[in-house]
């Protein structure tokens, strides 16, 4: 099914009345999920998503990690107010751990490619070579160059 079809179909789904509230009821969260994101600094922002808003204002902020959910409750008393400005009632805050969860690729992750130098190369292949045949050791710095 091609994307315009897709587009078509979930369009002609929106204003049907079984799904229309299901619609109008993502769409909310994903404006709740943009503003979130607008409100915190990148790293944080690239590791949580709003997982549920109620009509009583709790906000509900997934992550998957527990540095972040830390980092995150400090935060919560000014994504409360600022939510609140953007009109969105929010009451209370509560950070989810959630594990695995998947988020989308950031090009500001943090992760950097580290490769070693040809100096230190070669001074790991000479050790592998000193050390006794089939040591642990030897082992891993020759998984350690197969990946180089």
């Amino acid at each position: 099914m091609s994307i315009l079809n897709l587009n078509n179909f979930l369009s002609g789904l929106d204003k049907s009345p079984e799904y229309g509230q299901l619609f109008s009821r993502a769409k909310y969260l994903v404006r709740i999920q943009e503003q979130l994101l607008s409100m915190i600094p990148p790293p944080l922002s690239n590791r949580c998503v709003a997982g549920q808003h109620t009509a009583e204002g709790n906000l509900i902020i997934y992550t998957d990690s527990g540095a972040i959910a830390t980092r995150l409750r400090h935060l919560t008393p000014i994504i409360q107010q600022k939510m609140n400005k953007a009109g969105i009632k929010v009451e209370s805050v509560r950070v989810s751990i959630q594990p695995r969860l998947n988020f989308p690729e950031s090009k500001n992750t943090g992760e950097v490619s580290r490769t070693l130098s040809k100096v230190a190369v070669e001074h790991l292949s000479k050790l592998s070579g000193s050390l006794p045949a089939g040591s642990p050791l030897q082992s891993s710095i020759r998984a350690l160059l197969a990946n180089q």
